[in-house]
């Protein structure tokens, strides 16, 4: 973002504007089927820097991608593949909870710290 002073009637106005860094070719628009990583992170409302440490710290677990020229791209289908893969079951949030619950983990906000006794 950029600000901008103008004068209107002698007075200055800041007026804050977004900047395009890139161009306005189809790369940019989110329509399409190839999507840049930055576009990718924004699609799965996640930060850039999770899907490169998926990438290189948890190799296999994030969305495939695909080198192109060089630089990093996810095919839409691929990520959506993954959404899928991943979609948590109710058996899942049950064993959550048991796993929780055999911890001594309270889930009440009101109790404090279990006593040993």
């Amino acid at each position: 973002m950029l600000a901008h002073t103008f004068c209107e009637e002698g007075n200055p106005v800041l007026v804050t504007t977004k900047e395009h860094m890139m161009s306005s070719t189809s790369e940019t628009s989110m329509e399409g089927d190839i999507l840049t990583i930055d576009q990718a992170a924004a699609y799965l409302t996640i930060s850039k820097a999770t899907l490169y440490t998926w990438r290189t710290r948890r190799v296999g677990f994030g969305p495939r991608a695909v080198k192109v020229g060089g630089c990093l791209r996810y095919r839409r289908s691929d990520l959506d593949a993954w959404v899928a893969e991943h979609l948590e079951t109710i058996d899942d949030v049950a064993a959550m909870a048991q796993q929780r619950a055999g911890d001594g983990v309270s889930l009440s906000r009101a109790s404090g710290p279990r006593r040993a006794g």
